[in-house]
């Protein structure tokens, strides 16, 4: 495995023992050496590049168990999509997370807005073949279920909506198309990411951000909006709103609505289609549908600038940003974000902004983006180190 100290955008190799820090800001530190820890981007359904990558830093075994001991690990999200392994990706950290708690260290996973997209129903990067390693959890009973309902609601326009949106919907998905819409395994797929899921129930409790020894991991970054909230409360919210926004699907679900199958897209389309039509929503429908436009519209899991979707800190001209960054990081109370989301043109990690911004996204997918599967390794002195 290559290993190396950071590179800047200068693309000398300089020691990093991270940004200067204040005699009130060393105050701060723990008293005791922190264990080493690795930080892993994007694994975009590249199971086998990450397992390699965490057998290489010596976290896992042959038999995919954790042998990091103290060690930490965290992943900064997207896990899912334009891959086929993201399931076993998945399902790989829900139980390292065990047993590196057992052994004394940490395997932590954010959600990144590939995550949200998969939990909401935003499908468009799913890749087919991960329907397919799900076709077995899928019972006739099930699909049979499914199809009968969605083409139920193509076909009564629901009864409790005041548009004809479900007359456009009963053009798009008919009996004739119905497999083609949904390949097989794809109604186990989202049984698996709702809040009765085993997948989903986890991913609905990982938080956004996470805070450690003066840095902050999160999968997009940290905009000036967002920087005045603590991490905290950053992680409560988007929780908070991702049950409530699942929870009213699954309301409109059960009144024959809508279903979620149909994508959030289309969700979307049938409130703006509702607000057209004007006047009240039904009673069943008035406290789903206040509850969707509330997320929709002001919660951080949709929000270009915010945790998931933010690429400021990746893109923003360094001369003319760094003042802004530096007011991020002291609102924020951090010496460096880490961020995943946008991958350096070097795709190898990088150091922006004197290296209090670290891009850690190098494209492990390889047959997507041609990267490779990297980690960034703080040491307990804290020193930053690359291993690829």
């Amino acid at each position: 495995m290559k290993k190396h100290l950071l590179l800047t955008l200068a693309v000398a190799a300089l020691s990093l023992a991270g940004p200067a820090r204040s005699q009130e800001s060393l105050k701060k530190l723990p008293s005791s050496k922190t264990a080493v820890r690795f930080a892993i981007g994007d694994i975009h359904g590249d199971y086998k590049s990450f397992v390699k990558l965490l057998g290489r830093l010596g976290l896992i075994d042959q038999e995919l168990k954790w042998t990091g001991g103290k060690k930490e690990l965290v992943q900064t999200g997207d896990i899912f999509d334009r891959g086929p392994g993201s399931r076993a990706a998945v399902e790989l950290l829900m139980k390292l997370e065990g047993e590196a708690k057992k052994a004394g260290g940490e395997a932590t996973t954010l959600i990144g807005n590939h995550e949200v997209m998969n939990l909401v129903g935003d499908l468009r990067y799913v890749d087919p073949r991960e329907y397919t390693s799900f076709a077995a959890d899928e019972t006739a009973a099930l699909r049979a279920r499914k199809k009968a309902s969605i083409l139920a609601l193509a076909k009564t326009s629901a009864g409790l909506l005041r548009s004809d949106y479900y007359a456009q919907v009963a053009g798009k998905v008919t009996a004739a198309n119905f497999d083609t819409s949904f390949p097989p395994g794809f109604f186990a797929h989202r049984e698996a990411f709702s809040l009765r899921g085993k997948i989903g129930a986890w991913l609905v409790t990982r938080n956004t951000v996470y805070l450690k020894d003066r840095n902050l991991f999160v999968h997009g970054g940290i905009s000036p909006r967002v920087s005045g909230i603590l991490p905290a409360t950053i992680n409560s919210s988007v929780k908070a709103d991702l049950a409530a926004f699942l929870k009213a699907t699954d309301q409109l679900e059960k009144l024959g609505v809508f279903d979620l199958s149909l994508g959030v897209h289309e969700l979307f389309l049938m409130l703006a289609n509702e607000r057209a039509a004007g006047g009240v929503p039904h009673p069943k429908l008035a406290a789903s549908f206040a509850t969707l436009e509330r997320v929709k519209n002001t919660s951080l899991l949709f929000a270009t600038d915010g945790p998931f979707w933010y690429r400021g800190l990746a893109l923003g001209d360094e001369k003319a940003f760094a003042p802004e960054v530096k007011k991020i990081l002291g609102l924020q109370d951090v010496d460096r974000i880490v961020i995943g989301h946008t991958q350096p043109p070097s795709l190898r990690i990088q150091g922006r902004f004197a290296n209090s911004v670290i891009m850690i996204d190098t494209g492990m997918n390889q047959q997507v983006y041609m990267g490779r599967a990297s980690a960034l390794m703080f040491q307990p002195d804290g020193k930053l180190q690359v291993f690829e």
